[in-house]
């Protein structure tokens, strides 16, 4: 397996005229040939906090990694040309086959995402959801390998594959207990 490293230290060559670089790691990116720069700005991520009415909080089993086996909530990245709250009613649906009917910003939480090698930096904006009906739930294949209702109070950090999903259930239940 490779080492896992950051997005700029991977950029050995120019995206636009193909020249090699002298200074990998270099944030912005600036050919010195032809002068293209690139700004290693974040990618964007969604997640739901979805609560059934007993309280308890929908969490997916994630099948890939990061995380393989741990706990996360519902989402994705968000993909180009889509806002923020259409990848969340995407996400939703395509991991578990819930319609997202109301959702509500809460926060957003600065991340890293290693996947095949390569760190990359993602805002994760989290939302507050409601769904039509748990009518149908069903886990995406591949990517999702169960799901589970869990008092929001009661999971572990260690049994989650993201920190800002720790802290997005953290501003959840901050916000639920404030007057």
């Amino acid at each position: 397996m490779s080492p896992v490293i950051p997005i700029k230290d991977s950029w050995k060559f120019c995206p636009q005229c193909g020249a090699a670089t002298d200074v990998v790691g270099q944030h912005p990116f600036h050919c010195r040939k032809c002068e293209y720069r690139h700004y290693f700005s974040p990618c964007t991520a969604v997640g739901a906090l979805i609560v059934d009415a007993a309280g308890h909080m929908l969490f997916i089993v994630r099948g890939k990694d990061p995380g393989a086996g741990k706990l996360g909530l519902p989402g994705g990245f968000v993909d180009a040309q889509e806002t923020a709250e259409q990848a969340l009613v995407r996400e939703v649906g395509e991991e578990l086959n819930l319609q997202v009917t109301e959702f509500s910003y809460l926060a957003s939480f600065p991340n890293v995402y290693a996947f095949a090698g390569v760190v990359i930096d993602v805002t994760d904006l989290f939302f507050v959801s409601r769904v039509a009906s748990f009518d149908g739930i069903a886990a995406q294949q591949g990517e999702v390998t169960d799901w589970k209702f869990v008092a929001p109070q009661d999971v572990s950090s260690d049994r989650l594959a993201f920190d800002t999903h720790r802290l997005a259930i953290e501003a959840y239940l901050s916000a639920s207990h404030a007057g």
